[in-house]
């Protein structure tokens, strides 16, 4: 309830969606640093934070993404998600290599061996 009513306060045309403009001028104001340092979100990089939020990349936040996004952000990253994600950087980057081995063998084949 509190997070969409956040949400109702940045939308300050009531279209539905959050812009990046209604959402800086939002943020810039004290109480709504305060009201969001209160749910343990951080606000200080506005664009970085607007980019996590608008998950579909439409550049607006539509109310669906905004509670979604805050009840993930809120608060600091457990160890457990810091596992999660070492784990899968450490998956990616291992089948990327492979890709790129299968890739530079499949252009040598191609180009008869000639660079």
């Amino acid at each position: 309830r509190q997070i969409m009513a956040i949400f109702k306060e940045i939308d300050i045309d009531h279209s539905g969606d959050i812009t990046y403009q209604e959402f800086k001028d939002s943020l810039a104001g004290e109480d709504m640093q305060a009201y969001l340092d209160s749910l343990g979100l951080d606000a200080s990089d506005i664009w970085t934070l607007f980019k996590m939020l608008d998950v579909d990349g439409g550049h607006a936040i539509d109310a669906d993404e905004f509670v979604k996004g805050c009840l993930k952000l809120r608060g600091h990253a457990k160890g457990l998600d810091m596992i999660k994600l070492e784990n899968e950087h450490r998956w990616l980057s291992k089948h990327l290599a492979q890709f790129m081995t299968r890739t530079d063998e499949a252009l040598l084949f191609l180009t008869g061996g000639f660079n």
